[in-house]
């Protein structure tokens, strides 16, 4: 393979992770969140947050909604193809209403592999 083929390979863009869920009685695969899909994970809670207009309901469910957008977005199976499709309005509205504390565990597993440093941008500034 040349180097332009692995470049180019799907996921050669992405750190991957297997991950044993015992609640599951499986091993599942995740990616770290490609930064677009991050950063809109990130603005979409700051900004429910900050919406005063919002009951803490509501927020609640924006937050799961974002975070399970999320979720679908680093799941991957054994070919490193998506397991969910985020503008499939069943598979999103099934997610989202069986979303659980397992299913953020493994988000903050992906996260994990962005490998953030407390303040990233503190840490810049010390190079």
């Amino acid at each position: 393979m040349n180097l332009k083929q692995i470049i180019t390979a799907k996921n050669s863009g992405f750190r991957t992770q297997s991950i044993d869920v015992k609640e599951w009685g499986v091993t599942v695969r995740v990616r770290e969140p490609l930064h677009t899909d991050f950063y809109r994970y990130i603005k979409t809670i700051e900004q429910l947050k900050e919406d005063k207009n919002l009951s803490e309901y509501d927020k609640d469910v924006g937050s799961i909604k974002a975070e399970a957008t999320l979720f679908a977005s680093i799941l991957i199976d054994e070919n490193g193809d998506s397991l969910f499709n985020v503008s499939d309005d069943t598979d999103m509205a099934d997610l989202v209403k069986n979303y659980g504390p397992i299913h953020t565990r493994i988000v903050n597993k992906a996260i994990e592999l962005i490998d953030l440093k407390n303040d990233p941008i503190k840490e810049a500034e010390k190079k």
